[in-house]
């Protein structure tokens, strides 16, 4: 991997670093109060790292699904597709191809860039995705479009994986009513009321909190503080997305909380529930388009 491009957009104290060589990703989200800069997401590695680069970034976008999915493999329309296990040593592919290629950068100006993934013959689901970045003086907003450029129908599910800055000063405002139970490879086993849900409803320390999990029923809005800086940011997501998961990695300092449009491996049958459930199935030439808000300020 070469090191990250310094591509950057700016608008009053908001910095966004852009990576599209990177699987679209991002590489700093930060805001400077007075003297101090504070970082919203933690600034992605700028040196060669092993592995596949967006996994040292501060956010790249998951398309067209999020999350495990078993073994690669799911069915759909009377066909079986395959993904490549992308995730080693474990035997599952993680979060689609759209953080794993390059994407074009197709415009940018001093606060918006547009970056396309274009259609990849070799792989199973033929789509293009657009990833527009705007920054405006208080606001950072990321809008992911996909297209079926396929002569079928297609299951296509977008997300985020954020890594959020901080985490030993952080508090999270969410609500998280549904918890997913998992088993021991993170796979869905079965949906229980989430223990933590009222604790979170009133606003909790991030410390603490599981290393990892799966939430369902959210509202598509999560509130997080920095309270020892005053920052704060209004994440919303619109189409409101249901489905969170958090990451909380020993030994590290940020923490994850990536809004998606479904349930880990939705697109294979899980604990009940339909193949492919709460993804949007774009026919020839149909496009979804998802809109995530990051809203920040001080106080």
């Amino acid at each position: 991997m070469q090191p990250l491009r310094g591509i950057f957009l700016r608008e009053g104290a908001l910095t966004v670093g852009i990576a599209p060589e990177c699987g679209g990703a991002l590489t700093r989200f930060d805001m400077r109060v007075g003297d101090s800069l504070i970082d919203v997401l933690r600034p992605a590695l700028d040196q060669s790292i092993r592995g596949v680069c967006a996994l040292g970034s501060s956010c790249f976008p998951l398309v067209p699904y999020g999350g495990r999915l078993r073994e690669g493999r799911f069915r759909f329309g009377g066909n079986e597709y395959r993904y490549p296990l992308n995730a080693a040593p474990e035997r599952h592919s993680s979060h689609g191809d759209g953080w794993t290629r390059p994407w074009d950068l197709l415009h940018l100006n001093r606060r918006t860039a547009i970056m396309r993934l274009s259609a990849d013959d070799s792989a199973p689901l033929q789509y293009v995705c657009t990833q527009s970045i705007s920054v405006d003086s208080e606001r950072v907003r990321i809008v992911l479009s996909s297209r079926n450029v396929s002569a079928q129908p297609i299951p296509m599910g977008l997300g985020l994986h954020p890594y959020f800055a901080n985490r030993a000063q952080a508090a999270l405002t969410v609500a998280l009513p549904d918890h997913w139970q998992w088993d021991h490879e993170l796979m869905p086993v079965a949906k229980q009321t989430n223990p933590l849900a009222e604790a979170l409803a009133r606003g909790r320390n991030v410390a603490g909190l599981p290393i990892a999990a799966e939430y369902a029923g959210w509202d598509g809005r999560a509130l997080i503080e920095w309270r020892a800086s005053g920052l704060r940011v209004d994440l919303v997501t619109t189409p409101r997305l249901r489905h969170v998961v958090m990451w909380l990695p020993e030994g590290e300092s940020f923490f994850c909380l990536e809004p998606i449009s479904h349930a880990t491996d939705a697109l294979n049958e899980y604990s009940g529930s339909a193949a492919a459930e709460d993804f949007v199935i774009l026919g020839p030439g149909e496009t979804m388009s998802q809109c995530f808000d990051f809203n920040v300020s001080t106080h």
